[in-house]
């Protein structure tokens, strides 16, 4: 029933995330396009009005493939609220189905999209850094900041890079956990406005966190220089697991609610 479920939202998404895609794959190229040209005209010493044109569309250019990802999201948050909270969601909830593999067959087909688009963003921005440079260790450079507080003491290799990788996935996890679990709380608690209330709750918990390993952070780099790779390392993989944990009981403890507490009138 599971595969089932995912097939059916995939055929709901695929078609707008597919000009999302379509819109970042062409926004990533012209970035990429702009950074060369830039490069190209600094080569031949022609500088100026032109250089600069080109280096701020490529920044727009840089912005688009962050919006198209971002836009997936809010696209399939707000799927998630509408199949589940709203009149809608009465034939949702009708299905023969736990309310746990609904809430999983929604996280698995957003997760999976979510995850390809990060990863074909930092695709195209690591394209843009070589464009520009024409380092790769440049490019490992970018890759590995992605890696939360253990870029700092990361030396961009093979390790720093997949660390920024995997921390780019387990983040888009934490995201979507996070944002089904606000929904599912905003539909329970809110009698009116429920949409708002749910984005209260994201913007607190996840400021909430973000303060907490902020914090962290500072604090191991207020010790002696001696220590902070071992320090930020710690900081970093204690982050990475509380995000996972994060995801995985924001969607237990939306399929609890939707289970025995949400009322959809």
């Amino acid at each position: 029933m599971l595969g089932k479920l995912m097939a059916y939202e995939l055929r709901a998404l695929w078609k707008p995330a597919a000009v999302m895609l379509a819109v970042m794959v062409v926004a990533g190229a012209a970035g990429i396009g702009c950074l060369g040209a830039t490069q190209v005209l600094s080569e031949v010493a022609r500088s100026g009005n032109a250089t600069v044109a080109l280096f701020m569309a490529a920044l727009f250019c840089g912005f688009l493939v962050w919006a198209a990802a971002a836009a997936l999201y809010v696209f399939v948050a707000m799927r998630f609220y509408r199949t589940m909270f709203t009149d809608e969601g009465y034939l949702t909830l009708t299905l023969p189905v736990r309310a746990g593999t609904l809430i999983m067959a929604k996280f698995w087909v957003a997760y999976l999209l979510l995850a390809a688009f990060s990863l074909v963003a930092l695709l195209m921005y690591a394209l843009m850094v070589l464009a520009i440079s024409g380092d790769t260790a440049a490019v490992a450079g970018v890759l590995s900041i992605m890696g939360g507080w253990g870029a700092f003491v990361a030396d961009g290799d093979v390790a720093s890079v997949l660390g920024g990788i995997v921390n780019t996935l387990v983040t888009c996890a934490y995201a979507l956990g996070l944002a089904f679990c606000s929904l599912t709380l905003g539909a329970w608690w809110a009698r009116r406005h429920k949409v708002a209330a749910a984005v209260g709750v994201y913007l607190a918990a996840g400021w909430a966190i973000a303060l907490v390993f902020s914090i962290a952070g500072v604090v191991a780099m207020a010790g002696s220089v001696a220590y902070w790779d071992v320090a930020l390392t710690v900081v970093s993989l204690a982050q990475t697991l509380a995000n996972i944990g994060v995801a995985v009981g924001g969607l237990a403890l939306a399929a609890h609610l939707v289970r025995t507490k949400v009322d959809l009138g």
